[in-house]
């Protein structure tokens, strides 16, 4: 069976959350108001991100000069390496920016096939397009779960990386899941199948392990 890592991006792949660090640098303040409401799912990815943009003050050389400051985990590298060698797909799925990524793909020279929010400048003004968003659901900007189902029907197996708020509802459907932070905490408390970890270090050893497993059951049933 085929197999494909879908996997966040903002504090998942990147040490921390690029969103949040652009808001936090360059907003004034009221962004938390906002925030506040997105997290207690009362206010759209789309509708927090419109109105926070209205408070930030930055060009495209100011956001790049930020990004380009931000650090992946120690492991992602190792880790793409791994899946290649394996056979293994790997897709970002996230509610953040096309623009953030791509700055952070240019800087360590790789390159991911991604589903996100897209970010641009225009005229001196931040634009920005939700195209992933979901027809049933306005929660997230960018639906991750139709990108699972559109792997799942066409036969893969499909493990979810993540760590926070826009992950907790495909973390439902995922085959298997590796959690931190605010995720982990949500399967933990909804009886949620889930594989804790700390970096994608921690997911290389326990996927080897699961492996060796599978191959020991194997041997052991014939």
């Amino acid at each position: 069976m085929k197999k494909v890592f879908l996997i966040d991006f903002d504090g998942t792949v990147t040490k921390v959350d690029t969103v949040d660090l652009m808001v936090k640098k360059f907003a004034k303040d009221g962004w938390q108001y906002y925030e506040e409401l997105w997290e207690k799912g009362e206010m759209s990815t789309e509708e927090c991100a419109i109105e926070t943009l209205k408070l930030m003050e930055m060009d495209e050389k100011r956001l790049l000069d930020l990004l380009y400051t931000i650090e992946i985990d120690d492991y992602f590298m190792e880790f793409l390496e791994f899946c290649s060698t394996k056979g293994y797909e790997v897709v970002i799925v996230s509610d953040g920016y096309d623009f953030n990524i791509k700055a952070i793909m240019e800087k360590y020279r790789f390159n991911v096939k991604f589903y996100s929010n897209k970010l641009w400048f225009e005229d001196g003004k931040i634009k920005v397009d939700f195209p992933y968003k979901s027809r049933d659901c306005n929660k997230c900007g960018m639906c991750k779960l139709e990108v699972l189902k559109r792997y799942k029907s066409r036969g893969y197996y499909v493990v979810y990386i993540g760590d926070g708020y826009s992950d907790l509802c495909v973390a439902k459907h995922a085959d298997e899941v590796f959690a931190k932070d605010v995720l982990e905490k949500y399967c933990r408390e909804n009886g949620i199948p889930h594989i804790p970890f700390k970096n994608f270090g921690d997911i290389i050893e326990k996927i080897k392990a699961i492996n060796l497993m599978a191959v020991y059951r194997l041997n052991n049933w014939r």
